[in-house]
């Protein structure tokens, strides 16, 4: 089974075998993307691995680019002619939502809310460390919603390119929280003050949800480097969201197993 995670900025692409993750390529994701470039890139890395498309079986897709949608669905459909192809969405994802309008909820954070059923957990907070930070709630069995926010790359970017006198650095975990230069500022007030929001908000949520066994869990490409500023979070799973989707492909849709 492939899985794709198709984010703002990178492209995430699971192969699982038996339900193990066996592989992962992260692209450069481009919204101008066609299914013919997208069909190459799928066929190059899968040749790289010495892996047959008719040894994968299928895939699913989450994506926040709705463009991008129906372009890997082409693509993929054409390289898996004999395998299913899927789009996670509000729809099929086979979990109550408690929230307003379910259609706008990122197929990234239900993959998210999957990959916490996966886990056998009723109540999860998932914080996912990427383009954007976002808290999705898991009460129940239920998805309740969450918290978008920058992320901490995306907030660097923005302060350095509406300013001129803040330079754009390199992230790392400063000393002290009092910066004794503008780079020193910038590294407490991007990760310190984002623990600060990732403390702050988990304690609220266990508080207004009721929730307060809830597991924190966090995911995304800054999520080991936040870790080792605070105790809040309890659980990392880097692969999150490429778990739920293939938790998906095989609770929802049914997949065969890949031979």
């Amino acid at each position: 089974m492939l899985v794709v995670d198709i984010g703002n900025t990178h492209s995430v692409i699971g192969h699982f075998r038996t339900g193990v993750l066996v592989r992962k390529w992260r692209l450069t994701t481009i919204p101008t993307s066609t299914s013919d470039e997208v069909e190459f890139r799928v066929r190059g890395l899968l040749d790289m691995q010495g892996v047959h498309p008719d040894e994968v079986g299928g895939s699913v897709i989450a994506t926040v680019v709705p463009s991008l949608d129906r372009t890997w669905r082409k693509a993929l459909e054409r390289v898996f002619p004999n395998g299913m192809v899927a789009s996670l969405d509000h729809r099929n994802c086979g979990f109550p939502i408690d929230y307003g309008n379910p259609a706008q909820i990122g197929p990234d954070r239900l993959a998210n809310a999957l990959g916490v059923e996966k886990l056998g957990l009723q109540n999860a907070i998932v914080i996912d460390l990427g383009t954007a930070t976002t808290f999705d709630v898991v009460r129940g069995g239920h998805y309740l919603g969450g918290s978008i926010a920058p992320g901490i790359e995306t907030g660097m970017l923005a302060l350095t390119g509406r300013t001129a006198r803040i330079p754009q650095v390199a992230i790392e975990i400063p000393e002290l929280a009092t910066g004794r230069s503008t780079e020193s500022a910038l590294h407490s007030g991007l990760l310190l003050g984002h623990v600060g929001m990732i403390e702050y908000l988990v304690e609220r949520i266990r508080r207004e949800e009721r929730i307060p066994d809830a597991r924190v869990i966090a995911t995304g490409g800054w999520s080991q480097m936040l870790g080792s500023l605070t105790s809040v979070i309890d659980e990392f799973h880097n692969d999150l969201t490429l778990e739920g989707l293939e938790w998906f492909a095989h609770t929802r849709l049914h997949a065969p197993p890949e031979t």
